[in-house]
Formats: structure tokens, sequence, C-alpha cells
């Protein structure tokens, strides 16, 4: 079996610990209109107090309110990603945890999350920064550090691709988390990458098939005036962010059950043997 169809039967199995777990849609769903309050909390005050003194924000202003939106936004998304895989590995060790349990547990390891958000805040800001450089460089300057600037940022991506697990089995900080996301990903590269490109792909195909039978509906809809076209958006709406939940969980799940494996040797629980041995076959080696 090849790598992308390992990953695929792997995929296909993590869909069903949503259908065991359907609180896991709460989390996600939580953590975007969360940080959507954020936004706005941060926004709103920032917009006034620019528009009172008549003038743009200071650069130091400016990277210091960067710089706290950028540290919510990982708080958020990094406690409600801990609720996630407890969840996760708790019906990995065949029992249940509770939407509440997955709470507690996240609070209780609020002190890592906020290390780790620190730092992810600060990798951010810094690549922000150097973004803002190249663009007062211009010319073949800025198109080389901003080159450099996404790969930087592609290759954070990457080695902390298993932080969050690490945080859940291991209750690691945060150097140590990426020291530990880093051997996990040198032991499970291969089905890593495929889980990246097969589900990217195949969130991409349902978003274009999406956005064409909305734009079909759309245009059916044009004669009946506002009313229908406001349907069809709010149902376009609904479709999106559910695409974009299903596939995030996905992703949490598979990388999860990734870890877990590549840590214990153990096969999850509800993953039969047979198609982790050779999904999980990399984890081996």
């Amino acid at each position: 079996m090849n790598a992308f169809s390992r990953s695929w039967e792997i995929t296909k199995l993590s869909f069903n610990v949503m259908k065991q777990d359907k609180e896991l849609f709460l989390f996600p769903i939580i953590a975007g209109i969360a940080s959507l309050a954020f936004i706005a909390a941060m926004a709103i005050p920032t917009i006034v107090t620019a528009f009172l003194k008549n003038e743009a924000l200071s650069g130091l202003l400016f990277y210091g309110i960067l710089f706290l939106i950028y540290l919510g936004l990982a708080i958020i998304a990094t406690f409600f990603n801990v609720c996630v895989v407890h969840t996760v590995k708790t019906r990995f060790e065949g029992k249940n945890a509770t939407f509440a349990e997955s709470l507690r547990f996240a609070f209780s390891r609020f002190g890592v999350i906020l290390a780790w958000s620190l730092l992810a805040a600060t990798v951010g800001l810094i690549l922000r920064a150097i973004g803002s450089i190249a663009e007062r460089l211009g010319g073949i300057g800025e198109l080389i550090i901003k080159i450099t600037t996404s790969l930087l940022g592609a290759a954070w991506a990457i080695i902390t691709v298993f932080v969050i697990p690490s945080m859940v089995y291991r209750d690691f900080g945060p150097a140590a988390a990426i020291k530990d996301s880093i051997a996990a990903l040198k032991k499970t590269w291969g089905e890593s990458l495929v889980r990246h490109f097969g589900l990217g792909i195949a969130q991409f195909v349902m978003i274009l098939a999406g956005v064409v039978v909305f734009i079909a509906l759309g245009i059916l809809a044009a004669p009946l005036g506002a009313g229908g076209l406001l349907t069809v958006l709010a149902l376009a709406v609904l479709y999106f962010v559910a695409v974009i939940v299903f596939f995030s969980l996905a992703n949490a799940i598979f990388n999860t059950a990734l870890y877990s494996y590549a840590q214990t040797g153990k096969v999850p629980q509800g993953y039969p043997q047979n198609v982790v041995a050779g999904a999980f076959g990399s984890a081996q080696r």
C-alpha cells in the first residue's frame, strides 16, 4: 500500500472518531467565535485611538498591539486544540472524555498553554517584522526576504506539528515539546507529509465544489430577490465553516494518532491492526 493510500485509510478512520465524540465539533466552533470576539475587542479601541489622534499608530505601539493580538489568538487556538487532543487521546485509550472534562484538562495545562502561546506569538511577530523590512527595501531584496520568510514560516509549522500532542501526552513546556515534536516527525515523516497534502487536496476539492454549487444556486435564486440571495449566502457560509471545522478536526485526530503510535508503539483504540501496521510503518523505522 503506497503512502497516500495508507494515509487515506487512517484519515477515514479519523473521521469515525468524530462520530463517536461529537463534542469535538464544539471546540473549533467555540474557538472561532472567541477569536472573532477577541479581534473585535482589540480592533475597536485601536481604531478609535488612531481616529482621535488623527494619525497612524506609531511603530512601537503598532507592534505592541499586534503582539497582543497574536498572543490572544494563540492562547485561544492552543487551549481548544489541547481540548481536542485530550478528547482524542482518551478515546484512543478506550475511554470517553466529556466536553467539561476536556475543558478542565486544558485549564490544568494553562501555564504550558500560555508559555507556548508567548513563544508562538513572538515567532509570528518576528516574521511579521521581517516582512515589513522587506516591504521597505523593495525590488529584489524584498522578493528574497519574503521568500526566506515564507520558508521559515513553513519550517516552523512543520517542526511544531506535534507540539500540542506532546503538551497533552507528556506535559512538556515549549522547548521540550518542540524537541519531542521533531523526534516524532522523524518517525512519521512520510505519513505526516502525505496527510498534509492529502487532506489539503480533499479540502480544496470540497471548497471548490461548494463555490460552484452556491454560485449556481445564487443564479437560480436571483429572481427571488434579496431574500433568496441572503438564504443562499447563509447556506454557503454554513457549508464553508463546516468544511473548515471538519478538516481541522481530521488534522488534529490524525496527528494525535501518529504521535500516539510513534511514542507508545501501541495501536490507537478503534484502529484495525492491519491498517495501522501499514499506515504507521515508518514509525517503526
